[in-house]
């Protein structure tokens, strides 16, 4: 019996659909209530649960409300259960918040990858040799006496050195030291700490060298290592025979494209192209999901029928879909489209109709049970709207548009026009649904994204069905496989053409205000009552519709128009061991410093998503205090992302430029010249105005020279609505005695404290001379653990806020002089007021 798929908007909902939706909002309402809550959820629950069976025999729907309630409870408690409790086996029960020297052994999940040990435009200067990562499976904690003690978990494995063979599969035993992983500190930035959680994933564990691994081949692993190192061998063969035999010409690009299209391999080779595809909204083509095992279900049933092999072609898609499973990199997209294919192969094989909505809910709740903070993500959001926007929106705009489809067509043109109008619906129905979800998480808006996948789907799909062609005819036919890499390797060079003229397209991209939810949440029941009844049909409904969009319009745009109620914003970001301020005032932005020797890789990580998040667009003045690599190694990557109109440095930067041509600051000039940012030397008794505040340097002179770098650090006064900002970079004993010794307006209601916290006899003259009543400090963990210890409590009434304890914090002046200062992990606080000192 065929498989009827039924999209029709006007059937009634599947319960396994309501029963998924129901799951996914007690899933949302878990993770945003206060406080961890179990119990009274599952309490709930059960009570709801009990309630349906005693009220089904009298009235179903009511039965089915209380197992609605029942599933929204449960899924509450799944999250929190899957976040916040863990086994007392299981290896993130036993990870501290700091390091741990371990010993364990388990099973490598893949094959060693080298890597530089730092990344970012500074990289360069990192002169730590090369490092090498892989994944671990552990098995076992390893004590003092030698003796196993089970444990469960994974944990990515850093060794600081070279390794010998090793493959997935085999067994390792390994001594390092073993770290959490990192809490989101930023706005914006990517929240590690959930992602290990989700995944399973205890932490990083940093290997000092490779004498402290040992490594036994599969072969004494059991059945798992002999699965997984089968595994990762079919991978990397399926890889060998999608790439044998390609013209030798711009291979680069093009294998580590075909690689992401077609295996879900994605190595630092497609970086360049990546940006571009980014940047452009065709992401999900390199996300490998329904498209894809469409078009391999698609030629793979067209193939059997063709052959007569009809009453085998369910079973046969089932083993064939689950087999590729094991060649790609998983990730939530294949998943969500593997199981809905492989639910249409057991149909076929079973002779059952199926509802397609019944099948993407029935997907979403074996996802989310496995890894409920999914939901969270924008690709699973994606993933399953623009799903269901096909099944039930696109078939109504096909319709409203170019009427029903033709089945008729007769002609290969006519054919072709029907599936052009046909794509041309779809094409706008994803991308007018997935418009809200890319907004709230990324801040950014594709207007052409919609014409760009219609351009690119026809060469992905001619890609796709080559390439798995060829990976076939590599292992039978190889000189068959030959003649098909021809066209393979044709259709992705247009590809990559292509993919390089929609780039050089004005308006591509637009970065757009970050909208809160219920502003997305609103756009999309906005978007979705717009595809389904149309903006013209007429009536109450039209003229609502037409109202609701304006006031969401009004609602995105207003504040951008109507500016800010402060008079001056000063936001530092949790670097590590450096620095960052944002500092903000009448429409205007001044970055002071913007790097950090935690991570050289920190502007890309850090500085550039919070910036994005906190709506700074542009940067009128870029300021670097200091010629130190933790103050400016991030600098270049924000020049990359956002407009920054000029640089300010000190004349003691630019001699350091000139006395090592080959070091860093020069490095980082050239990368400004070539990039077209001006360059401005500033010294002590210049003002400048940004907004409503004015900038007025107190330090240092441009003829001095000093010892130590730190000591020719800018100290810059700003002023705004009668209150003051005390800037102070990384000044010491010799740059703090000369400004107490000449008089300098030192007096301010916000210090940065000197030198990131560090602690000595002229740092307490230097606190009591300023008199702050918000001190703001920019340290990493361990510095801050020194410095805390020899620290004498604040003065009286000031507020200390840590970057290193506190995250990211703020304060902000408002047109009346008051204080607000916040921190992102606590809630924001207001300083009583009185005069300044």
């Amino acid at each position: 019996m065929d498989l009827k798929v039924v999209g029709d908007p006007r059937q009634p909902r599947e319960k396994i659909t309501l029963l998924a939706v129901s799951f996914a909002s007690g899933i949302a309402i878990g993770w945003w209530q206060g406080r961890p809550i179990l119990w009274p959820w599952l309490v709930a629950s059960l009570l709801g649960v009990a309630a349906a069976a005693l009220v089904y025999r009298r009235s179903g729907r009511l039965a089915l409300c209380f197992l609605v309630a029942s599933t929204t409870a449960f899924g509450a408690a799944w999250l929190v259960l899957r976040l916040h409790y863990v086994a007392a086996d299981d290896l993130a029960a036993w990870v501290g918040p700091g390091p741990r020297l371990v010993r364990m052994a388990g099973i490598a999940g893949g094959p060693p990858v080298r890597r530089q040990h730092a990344a970012g435009s500074m990289a360069r200067f990192d002169y730590r040799p090369l490092v090498t990562y892989f994944p671990l499976r552990v098995r076992a904690l390893i004590g003092r006496d030698g003796r196993p003690v089970s444990y469960r978990g994974t944990v990515l494995v850093r060794v600081d050195d070279t390794l010998g063979p090793l493959c997935g599969g085999d067994s390792v035993e390994v001594v390092g030291m073993l770290l959490a992983p990192n809490a989101r500190l930023n706005p914006g930035e990517y929240d590690y700490w959930l992602h290990a959680r989700s995944h399973g994933r205890a932490g990083l564990l940093i290997v000092a060298s490779r004498e402290l691994v040992t490594v036994r081949a599969a072969s004494h692993g059991g059945v798992e290592a002999a699965f997984v190192r089968w595994r990762e061998t079919l991978k990397l063969r399926a890889h060998a025979w999608l790439l044998a035999d390609l013209p030798a010409t711009d291979r680069m690009t093009r294998d580590a494209l075909l690689a992401a299209l077609l295996l879900g391999r994605r190595g630092p080779e497609l970086e360049p192209l990546g940006k571009i595809v980014r940047r452009v909204g065709l992401a999900h083509f390199l996300a490998i999901s329904g498209l894809h095992l469409g078009v391999l279900a698609g030629s793979l049933l067209l193939l059997l029928r063709s052959r007569g092999l009809r009453p085998w072609h369910g079973w046969l898609l089932l083993g064939v879909v689950a087999f590729y499973l094991l060649l790609v990199q998983i990730r939530m997209p294949i998943l969500r489209a593997g199981l809905m294919t492989m639910g249409a192969g057991l149909a076929l094989a079973a002779g059952r109709r199926l509802q397609v909505t019944g099948l993407v809910g029935l997907s979403a709740i074996i996802l989310l049970l496995w890894r409920p903070a999914e939901l969270l993500s924008a690709g699973f959001q994606l993933s399953f709207g623009v799903v269901l926007a096909l099944v039930h929106l696109a078939p109504i705009v096909r319709r409203r548009w170019f009427g029903p489809p033709d089945l008729l067509a007769a002609s290969s043109g006519e054919m072709a026009g029907q599936w052009l109008r046909s794509t041309a619906a779809a094409a706008w129905t994803a991308w007018a649904v997935a418009t809200p979800i890319t907004m709230y998480h990324w801040g950014v808006f594709w207007p052409l994204a919609a014409l760009y996948s219609i351009l690119a789907l026809p060469l992905v799909a001619v890609i796709l069905t080559a390439g798995y062609l060829k990976i076939i005819l590599a292992v039978v036919l190889p000189s068959a496989g030959k003649l098909v890499g021809v066209p393979l390797s044709f259709a992705a060079d247009v590809l990559i053409a292509l993919l390089w003229a929609l780039d050089a397209v004005p308006l591509s991209v637009l970065s757009v205000r970050f909208p809160p939810l219920v502003w997305s949440v609103g756009g999309l029941v906005w978007v979705i009552t717009a595809l389904g009844w149309g903006l013209f049909s007429g009536g109450r409904g039209h003229r609502l519709r037409w109202l609701s969009g304006a006031v969401l319009a009004v609602w995105l745009v207003g504040p951008m128009v109507t500016g800010r109620s402060w008079a001056l914003r000063l936001d530092m970001l949790a670097v590590g061991n450096g620095s960052c301020f944002v500092v903000r005032s009448g429409g205007r932005t001044v970055l002071f410093d913007a790097g950090s020797s935690s991570d050289l890789d920190v502007g890309r990580k850090v500085i550039v998503p919070a910036l994005r998040r906190l709506g700074v667009r542009s940067i009128d003045a870029a300021v670097i205090s200091h010629p130190n690599l933790d103050h400016f190694s991030g600098l270049l990557e924000v020049a990359d992302e956002l407009v920054v109109r000029r640089v300010l440095v000190t004349e003691q930067f630019m001699r350091q430029a000139r006395d090592a041509p080959d070091g860093p600051v020069a490095w980082l000039l050239d990368g400004l010249t070539r990039r077209f940012i001006p360059v401005v030397v500033v010294g002590a008794g210049e003002s400048r105005a940004f907004g409503h505040a004015t900038f007025q340097w107190l330090h240092p002179d441009p003829d001095e020279i000093f010892g130590e770098p730190n000591n020719g650090s800018m100290v810059i006064r700003i002023e705004a609505a009668g209150r003051s900002v005390l800037l102070c970079g990384d000044i010491q004993r010799q740059a703090m005695a000369g400004l107490l010794g000449n008089g300098a307006a030192l007096a301010a209601d916000i210090l940065e404290l000197p030198h990131h916290g560090s602690h000595h006899r002229q740092a307490e003259v230097f606190l009591r001379a300023v008199g702050p009543r918000v001190v703001m400090v920019s340290s990493g963990r361990n510095r801050w653990r020194r410095a805390s210890a020899l620290w004498h409590p604040w003065p009286v009434e000031t507020v200390g806020l840590v970057t290193a304890r506190d995250g990211a914090c703020w304060v902000e002046v408002d047109r009346e002089g008051s204080i607000r200062f916040g921190r992102f992990l606590g809630p924001p606080a207001t300083l009583p007021r009185h005069s300044s000192p």
